[in-house]
């Protein structure tokens, strides 16, 4: 058995590897292993702004980078009558540095998370972005050194940047709507219109999680005192089972990837996720737990 692990490391792919390790690292500087609240990874998933940030972030440095290639363009058509495009080339070249600076911190914390296809797409959509932010780097210092109006070469790095960003943003893509990463779990579950009786009051105990079904939806309940909450049993994250997770009070912590939600109201507290989980209302009528989908959810 000592001797198998050794063999198994290296018949892993070397890009596998490399991925492990980077996530691993990734994971150390965001505090993914620390305990709750972990606040420095969720402000960067975005839980604190109901969206993942990545994606919001990354529509400047593209939005600069264009601007970049446009004024190029011109100057490059009559360099010697449009020194202000050159201008507007390193101002926006400097904008859309400044700005990738946070979209690869809010990148790498979400791609930290991925696994199997989706790290893959991930790591590939990663070096591209990484390409273009070195190019348009070098391209700035070109700027810099022979002045705002005069670089061909500083234009022709930046076009190569646009070309890996936009290829980069296509797989952002990929990520999104193939593989479905960042995507709510929990958007198209069923809700049904009225009470649906999933367990009887005398067989639940108290802090512990109950897994049930409600108009085909896996739902989470939990009994304090004469209190129940419940909410999807799915985590709007990735998918993770909330009723396998830990419980602390009323808020119960995803096995998969840490998010932490709040029972009584489906409120997310802790990363990745960036949406709360649907919420269900709790009665108990004729000696059974009843529960519908809050018309909030």
């Amino acid at each position: 058995m000592e001797q198998a692990s050794p063999k198994h490391e290296q018949a892993q792919p070397p890009l596998e590897r490399l991925s492990d390790a980077l996530q691993e690292a990734i994971k150390v500087v965001v505090g993914t292993h620390r305990k709750p609240p972990r606040r420095l990874k969720s402000f960067l998933n975005g839980t604190w702004f109901g969206h993942p940030l990545h994606p919001v972030i990354t529509d400047i440095p593209i939005a600069a980078w264009l601007l970049t290639a446009i004024f190029d363009i011109i100057w490059l058509i009559a360099p010697t009558h449009t020194n202000w495009a050159g201008l507007g080339a390193f101002v926006a070249v400097i904008a859309g540095l400044l700005a990738a600076l946070g979209a690869i911190a809010t990148g790498l914390t979400d791609w930290s998370d991925t696994y199997g296809a989706e790290r893959r797409v991930g790591l590939n959509h990663a070096f591209f972005n990484a390409c273009a932010f070195v190019l348009y780097l070098v391209s700035f210092i070109l700027r810099w050194l022979s002045g705002p109006g005069d670089g061909v070469a500083a234009a022709i790095l930046g076009f190569v940047g646009l070309a890996c960003v936009l290829y980069a943003g296509y797989l952002g893509g990929e990520l999104v709507f193939t593989t479905g990463t960042g995507v709510n779990h929990t958007a198209w579950e069923a809700a049904g219109e009225d009470y649906e009786a999933v367990l009887p009051v005398a067989e639940v105990e108290e802090n512990k999680l109950y897994r049930v079904m409600a108009a085909g939806v896996p739902v989470v309940v939990l009994r304090q005192g004469e209190q129940f909450c419940a909410i999807s049993a799915t985590c709007p994250h990735a998918g993770g089972p909330l009723d396998e997770g830990a419980i602390s009070g009323d808020v119960v912590e995803c096995p998969w990837h840490g998010s932490r939600f709040r029972l009584c109201d489906g409120r997310v507290l802790t990363g990745p996720a960036t949406v709360n989980a649907p919420r269900y209302e709790v009665r108990v009528s004729n000696g059974q737990v009843e529960v519908k989908r809050a018309s909030s959810a």
